[in-house]
């Protein structure tokens, strides 16, 4: 942990303030004005529950909240591969970039939930990738976001089973194992999007903290 805390202040990232504004963040999550604002389809409209319609959305929205922020830029579905690496390459449905020296601050997932094994497996294959973009980047993230979405009603019982991935690391199908993050370096924000309506017209206006 030591040789990370060196690569990180290698790198500009621990040894300046952070630039992912949490609050910010999180108040955004919780009023919408920059959802309503930019993405009416989802508050206003409505979008139906075709083929990856939702989770398009629901990506490009925390792309958009990553390029709010000050002295910071957001892409989109954005490859992860550190040169020489073991791990295999992942593409985080979004990543954020400190805009002075181009250093991955932020990696995003945005999943559908719901009750089926197969669907479960897809959640932890998520987590998977963010946990493997974070030790891709030497563990210097300041932030991990992960956000699930479900139609209302649907309960997540077994949701913080699956979200604990990040925490407590998980083992490969090569049997190499890999850490859970640094709390005191990177923050993990879990979010819940809660779908009003019907398949052929959602809206996404309750956005509910999770952690």
């Amino acid at each position: 942990m030591v040789e990370k805390r060196q690569q990180c202040l290698k790198n500009g990232v621990a040894s300046m303030a952070k630039l992912i504004d949490q609050e910010f963040v999180r108040q955004e999550f919780k009023t919408g004005k920059l959802r309503r604002k930019v993405f009416p389809m989802m508050t206003d409209y409505g979008i139906p529950d075709r083929s990856e319609t939702v989770h398009s959305h629901g990506l490009n929205y925390i792309t958009a909240i990553g390029r709010e922020l000050n002295n910071v830029t957001a892409i989109s579905e954005c490859p992860i591969n550190a040169p020489n690496s073991y791990l295999d390459t992942v593409r985080p449905d979004s990543v954020w970039f400190d805009l002075e020296n181009n250093q991955p601050l932020l990696v995003a997932e945005f999943e559908r939930y719901n009750n089926s094994a197969a669907k479960q497996k897809k959640l932890k294959e998520k987590l998977k990738n963010l946990l493997i973009a974070y030790h891709q980047l030497d563990c210097c993230l300041e932030s991990i976001l992960f956000v699930y979405w479900s139609y209302a009603g649907v309960t997540a019982n077994n949701i913080q089973d699956i979200t604990t991935i990040i925490d407590e690391g998980l083992t490969l199908s090569t049997g190499k194992y890999l850490s859970g993050i640094n709390s005191f370096e990177t923050n993990y924000m879990v979010y819940h999007a809660v779908a009003n309506g019907n398949r052929n017209n959602l809206k996404l206006n309750q956005w509910i903290k999770v952690r």
